[in-house]
C-alpha cells in the first residue's frame, strides 16, 4: 500500500514554523512515506488583496507572495533533486477557491501549468452579506463579526459554505493533473468554541451531491488529519462518517497532514489508514481506493 502525505506546507505559509524544506523532506523518509507533495499556498490575486476585507494579519499571512514564488519552486526542485532517490516528491500548490476570482486563479494555474504535478483545491473565504470574501479559518472572532446572522442559524452557515465548495469543484481549472478537494469540513474548525450542532438532514444531502460531484469530476479528496490538533475542532477533515460515505462511493481519499511544521508530518495516518481499511466496500471499486492511500 503506498503512503503518501497528499497535502504539506513549507515556510511560505506564513502561518507555521521556520523550518526548512529539508527538514520536512528528511522526517517524511524517517516515517517511510513513499510520495511527498509540496503544496504550499498559491500566492493570492493582487485584485483579492486589493479588496480584501478582514484581519490586516490574515491577509499578510493566508498565502505566499507573488515575490516568494520562485525561491518555492526553487527549493521543490532542489529536495527534488536532492532525496529523489529516497522518495517520490511531487511539485504543487494549494490553491484557494475565491468566488468572482476565478479568472485571476486560472491565468495563474496556466502560467506554471508545466511545473505543477498535483493540486489541491481549497475553501478559505466565504462571501459575507455584503459580497466580501471572509476567511472561515483564521481566528474564531472573525467568523463572530463577519458570519453574526449565520451562527445563530448554523445550518445556514453550513449550507453557504458548501455551496461555495460546490461551485469550487465545477471551476474548470483546465488542468490535467491530480485535483483533491481540500478539507471539506473546515466550516467546523470552530465547532467547540461556537458549540456548533451536527449537520441536519439537509446538509448531509448537499454533502452527499458534492461528493458525487467529485466523484463525477475525476477529482479525489484530501483526507485531513490537521483537525485533529486543533483545540476547538479534534476531529479530522472530513469527518469519520463522510469518510465512509466517500469510500462507499468508491471517491478516492489521500491522506494530507496539513503539516505546517516538521513534528506535524504523519499524525494520524495510522489511524486514518485503519479506519478505511476496515470501511466494507464494492469490491469493483475497491482497488481504486487503495492504492491511493
Amino acid at each position: 500500500m503506498q503512503k503518501k502525505d497528499g497535502h504539506t506546507h513549507t515556510v511560505y505559509s506564513h502561518h507555521g514554523s521556520q523550518e526548512v524544506l529539508d527538514a520536512y523532506i528528511e522526517r517524511a523518509i524517517a516515517l517511510g512515506f513513499d510520495t511527498y507533495v509540496v503544496t504550499e499556498h498559491a500566492p493570492l490575486p493582487e485584485k483579492f488583496l486589493a479588496n480584501f476585507v478582514g484581519p490586516k494579519e490574515s491577509r499578510d499571512s493566508s498565502a505566499m507572495a507573488l515575490s516568494e514564488l520562485e525561491d518555492y519552486q526553487n527549493q521543490v526542485v532542489h529536495v527534488q533533486e536532492k532525496y529523489g532517490n529516497q522518495i517520490n516528491i511531487k511539485r504543487g500548490f494549494e490553491v484557494d477557491y475565491l468566488l468572482g476570482y476565478e479568472p485571476e486563479t486560472k491565468q495563474f494555474l496556466q502560467q506554471h501549468n508545466d511545473w505543477i504535478d498535483e493540486i489541491v483545491l481549497s475553501v478559505h473565504f466565504l462571501p459575507d452579506r455584503h459580497g466580501n470574501l471572509i476567511p472561515i479559518d483564521y481566528q474564531p472572532e472573525s467568523l463572530s463579526q463577519y458570519f453574526a446572522t449565520e451562527l445563530q442559524t448554523p445550518q445556514a452557515l453550513f449550507a453557504k459554505y458548501f455551496d461555495v465548495v460546490k461551485k469550487s469543484v465545477g471551476f474548470d481549472m483546465e488542468l490535467d493533473v491530480p485535483v483533491r478537494i481540500g478539507h471539506i469540513t473546515l466550516i467546523r474548525k470552530y465547532q467547540k468554541y461556537f458549540n456548533l450542532p451536527p449537520f441536519d438532514d439537509s446538509v448531509h444531502r448537499q454533502i452527499t451531491e458534492l461528493l458525487t460531484l467529485i466523484l463525477e469530476k475525476g477529482y479525489e479528496l484530501d483526507f485531513n488529519a490537521a483537525g485533529f490538533s486543533k483545540p476547538f475542532n479534534g476531529e479530522s477533515y472530513p469527518t469519520f462518517d463522510i469518510v465512509a460515505e466517500a469510500r462507499q462511493l468508491g471517491l478516492p481519499l489521500v491522506y494530507g497532514s496539513d503539516a505546517h511544521s516538521v513534528d506535524a508530518l504523519g499524525l494520524h495516518f495510522s489511524e486514518m489508514a485503519e479506519f478505511l481499511e476496515n470501511i466494507s466496500v464494492d469490491k469493483s471499486k475497491n482497488d481504486v481506493i487503495i492504492k491511493l492511500i
